[in-house]
């Protein structure tokens, strides 16, 4: 009796463990499931990124070598209707016209007011911070810039933010995995090509507090012991 009690208990006991261990399994795959993988980055160029569009926005430089002060140099938003406003000249429609074709038009348009105008035109696309950053929104930024101005912008990211984890999110749906691994590489935000109206999404970072995982284990061993207490007063 004694020998089958004991050989019941262990069978027993086995199983329990054999649960607990597919517990700790699960638990542990859970948290790494929240990781991503590395993506082979693909470099290319974005049509928003050559081509104005509505919400973006437009940096231009004007300066005259005959004229001391020329106060044109600012960034010009772009209107839901495609236009931006410029002073002397009114509004100009940019929807659908590159840096260059832009560029040529403002030279032509103003050498009615300047003797010899020079234009510099980039343009400036808008992207939505969000997650674990200081100051999370949508800022507009030259597609020439690194990850890391693009997060300055945002104020940098939180003591809890798991920035290597860093994703890019385009109408709903990830485009994006590991987006720090190819800005370690030196590559800008057009090389990776990220364009206008995405979303940089920065999840925060899962703790895992040693003190909750020793409860939980002395919980679990609690009830292994209660269990196998009530077995073996049933034998």
């Amino acid at each position: 009796m004694d020998f089958l009690t004991s050989f019941y208990s262990k069978t027993v006991f086995k199983r329990v463990t054999l649960i607990f261990c597919i517990f700790l399994i699960g638990f542990v795959h859970f948290v790494r499931a929240q990781d991503y993988s590395d993506l082979d980055w693909r470099q290319k160029t974005a049509k928003s990124l050559t081509i104005f569009q509505p919400g973006d926005a437009v940096r231009i430089q004007i300066w005259d070598l005959y004229v001391e002060e020329v106060n044109l140099s600012r960034d010009y938003p772009i209107n839901p209707d495609g236009y931006i406003i410029m002073p002397y000249i009114g509004e100009l429609k940019v929807k659908g016209l590159t840096a260059y074709e832009l560029m040529q038009i403002l030279e032509e348009r103003y050498k009615e007011y300047l003797r010899n105008p020079y234009v510099y035109v980039r343009p400036l696309i808008r992207i939505t911070m969000q997650g674990a950053f200081n100051r999370p929104g949508s800022y507009r930024v030259d597609p020439s810039s690194s990850l890391w101005d693009l997060v300055a912008l945002a104020g940098g990211p939180r003591e809890d933010c798991n920035i290597q984890r860093m994703r890019v999110e385009r109408s709903g749906r990830v485009v994006m995995k590991n987006l720090l691994h190819s800005f370690q590489k030196g590559y800008s935000l057009e090389d990776v090509g990220i364009e206008s109206g995405d979303q940089v999404h920065a999840p925060f970072r899962v703790r895992i507090d040693l003190g909750i995982i020793l409860n939980m284990v002395t919980l679990a061993a609690s009830l292994v012991i209660l269990y196998l207490r009530i077995e073996q007063g049933r034998i």
